[in-house]
């Protein structure tokens, strides 16, 4: 039993070490790929961001912020930042938030917290948005024979989360988003009422009182490490009904997320919806739970309709009746196969009137100071 108990502390003691080092050269890869952004441009990215933005250290403002943000997923993220720095050139414009994507579970790119990506995203002047994806089926049977075999574990995922069940993850990666210590926003379990996406959702089992609870308890986690520094995205599937039910309160959310993405005549249950279509009937409720409303995928396929007159009446809209919506992330995915066999682009930038119509809007002029709603 002393040699087991030995032994497992100095293989503990290793395993922090290796970790420690690859934290370390993490961080120097992050270095080396801002420095590259910086030496190819000619300029400093994050001069220019922060010119612009210059209270993006705050967490309490990016809470209320006063103006409105805009940030970008590219599909080559978070291991090369190539197709956001081309998107950038594209659009002339520099992007607040950054947004990358990362699941739970064993493997190299889920088992801790993203400070290579992080760091880099800091490094160039914006603020990561983190979806955090609780696929519990990721983690190894063999390094955890506490949890319930691979082919049961995704029902009632939500009530062994809000039970501590999965605290072995939540804690180490909270403890490390501390220690980030910069803002960063956390859109964990998104879509959590659609019963036909993600394995969180309530074909297994999952209730929304079983969602509240598993998102207070992380929240609650994220607490105890001192983890302040996270701004929580609460983010629903608005197109299923009563979606609000699943909402944990005021309290545990910061803001209020939900994608709008236009499927157009890819499949048999969609066709070409404008902006104002798809989120005309939700938006009543997300503005009446008073928090900023973040866009957290935007856009739209080409076939079945015009994309440029979409981003036109999208930005119109806007700047119209959609005022509680305070900041837009544009989804730069070519090769989405989510929910097709064929790749659909969801890239602003696959249409040039779609890209020029995006380019003039989001010019310094156009990108006025606007109150955010009572």
């Amino acid at each position: 039993m002393l040699f087991h108990a030995g032994a497992d502390r100095f293989l503990r003691r290793g395993y922090a070490a290796v970790e420690d080092r690859l934290t370390r050269a993490g961080q120097q890869l992050s270095d080396a790929e801002g420095t590259a952004w910086e030496q190819t441009r000619g300029t400093s990215r994050r001069e220019e961001v922060r010119a612009e933005y210059p209270r993006l250290d705050d967490r309490a403002w990016l809470a209320a912020p006063d103006r409105f943000l805009t940030g970008a997923f590219d599909g080559g993220l978070p291991g090369s930042f190539t197709g956001l720095s081309g998107l950038e050139t594209a659009l002339q414009h520099r992007f607040p938030l950054v947004s990358i994507y990362q699941a739970w579970g064993d493997r190299e790119d889920e088992a801790r917290f993203p400070s290579r990506a992080v760091e880099t995203i800091d490094r160039l002047g914006s603020v990561p948005i983190i979806t955090w994806e609780p696929w519990v089926k990721d983690f190894d049977a063999t390094l955890r024979p506490n949890l319930p075999p691979v082919a049961e574990r995704e029902y009632a995922s939500l009530a062994a989360i809000a039970h501590g069940d999965y605290d072995f993850y939540i804690v180490p990666w909270a403890t490390e988003a501390a220690k980030y210590g910069k803002p960063l926003f956390l859109r964990f379990a998104h879509e959590m009422n659609d019963p036909y996406r993600y394995p969180w959702g309530p074909q297994n089992g999952n209730r929304p009182e079983d969602f509240i609870a598993a998102w207070k308890h992380v929240h609650a986690v994220f607490r105890k490490m001192n983890a302040t520094n996270v701004l929580w995205v609460w983010s629903p599937h608005i197109s299923m009904p009563w979606f609000e039910y699943y909402y944990p309160g005021a309290e545990y959310v910061d803001w209020v997320g939900t994608g709008v993405l236009n499927y157009a005549d890819v499949a048999p249950w969609s066709r070409w919806w404008t902006f104002r279509q798809i989120i005309e009937k939700a938006y009543p409720t997300l503005k009446g739970l008073a928090k900023p409303v973040m866009i957290t995928e935007l856009g739209t396929l080409t076939t079945g309709g015009n994309a440029a007159q979409w981003y036109a009446d999208m930005f119109r809209d806007l700047n119209g009746e959609y005022g509680a919506v305070r900041a837009i992330v544009f989804f730069n995915q070519t090769e989405d196969v989510t929910l097709s066999t064929a790749p659909l682009n969801w890239s602003v930038l696959q249409s040039a009137g779609a890209t020029a119509v995006t380019r003039r809007a989001l010019q310094p002029p156009a990108r006025t100071t606007r109150t955010a709603p009572s």
